[in-house]
């Protein structure tokens, strides 16, 4: 509990309703807030109905409404896709290319080193490996990423930080910066003790807002890249980063900087979702130097996503709740 109070991460699941994802209890909430007639379609996969103006909206996963046309989903679903999209409007991304087989790896002289690996169509950070430095981790990771999708990309590795901008009808209404997984040493106690104890406040799935740290092979190759294993014992007040990619879904900390980046930032996620007609959306975007103008050497749109996870933004692990679940029913309401 100690750690909930230092981080200010309240989050409490709507009771009725727990097993819900984090996103879909946050807009039912408001649903109840408003008196508005609902209907549970299909508890498992968080799929309501709402009634409003005499009209039915039906919204799956608290942000997959009409307010998202197909197309623009489609686009957004695929990674590959979004490049395209975002190339056209003359957005900066991350040099790559797709890989459709093992075999294709021989291309990969033409981009530059460190490299990213990642499944065309996959989410929540599922077998992304990063910051690759040799052919033979390269191999390795696409082996794997070839588990989870007909397709891979390989792509340049862009340092700075990322964040999640939730942009809503053409406007910013919430900024978090994901930090990659981590644990601060106490001088005490192992790198897995650590990790076993900042897991205590999170959740299994995504029925919480943050998920527990998990210690697969993306943290183990990460560690041994530190001279590091599970084992270690970590200084006092040493903060250990556990692998490089933010997602949530893997440990991740969402950290709310809403008030903190300038509006040229926020014009570039706007321009994003633009770029693949998306009325929601949570835009990813690696920045090297908030301060400075936006350019191809600072910063890059990595994703776009159409199902945007809300609950980063109201619970984040440290900073003030953006209650975003009001704009984006509002936004689901005007779709029809």
């Amino acid at each position: 509990m100690a750690d909930i109070h230092k981080t200010g991460y309240n989050f409490q699941p709507l009771k009725g309703y727990e097993h819900f994802e984090a996103t879909t209890q946050i807009i039912l909430k408001e649903i109840i807030a408003r008196n508005l007639p609902f209907e549970i379609l299909d508890a498992q996969n968080n799929l309501i109905a709402v009634k409003h103006n005499n009209k039915e909206y039906i919204i799956h996963e608290g942000t997959i409404s009409d307010a998202n046309s197909l197309i623009a989903y489609w686009i957004s679903n695929d990674k590959w896709m979004t490049k395209q999209f975002l190339q056209r409007k003359g957005i900066s991304h991350a040099k790559g290319f797709l890989l459709q087989s093992e075999a294709a790896l021989k291309n990969i002289n033409d981009l530059k080193f460190p490299l990213v690996v990642k499944p065309m169509d996959t989410d929540h950070g599922i077998a992304v490996s990063t910051n690759l430095g040799n052919i033979k981790e390269i191999q390795k990771a696409v082996k794997n990423a070839f588990k989870y999708s007909k397709k891979v990309i390989i792509e340049e590795y862009h340092p700075g930080q990322e964040y999640r901008f939730l942009v809503i009808d053409e406007q910013v209404r919430a900024i978090a910066f994901r930090e990659p997984a981590n644990i601060t040493g106490n001088g005490k106690d192992t790198i897995d003790s650590l990790i076993k104890t900042k897991n205590q406040n999170r959740g299994d799935d995504y029925t919480h807002p943050l998920l527990k740290i998990k210690t697969d092979e993306e943290v183990l190759r990460h560690l041994e890249k530190q001279h590091l294993s599970l084992q270690s014992v970590p200084g006092n007040g040493q903060k250990i980063f556990l692998r490089n990619n933010s997602n949530l879904s893997t440990g991740g900390d969402s950290i709310d900087v809403t008030d903190d980046l300038p509006d040229l930032y926020k014009e570039v996620a706007i321009e994003a979702a633009q770029a693949a007609g998306l009325k929601i959306a949570g835009i990813d975007i690696i920045i090297k130097n908030p301060q400075a103008a936006p350019s191809p050497q600072n910063y890059i749109v990595v994703e776009l996503n159409a199902p945007a996870m809300l609950s980063m933004h109201d619970f984040p692990y440290i900073g003030k709740n953006r209650q975003v679940e009001k704009y984006v029913l509002d936004v689901i309401f005007s779709s029809k």
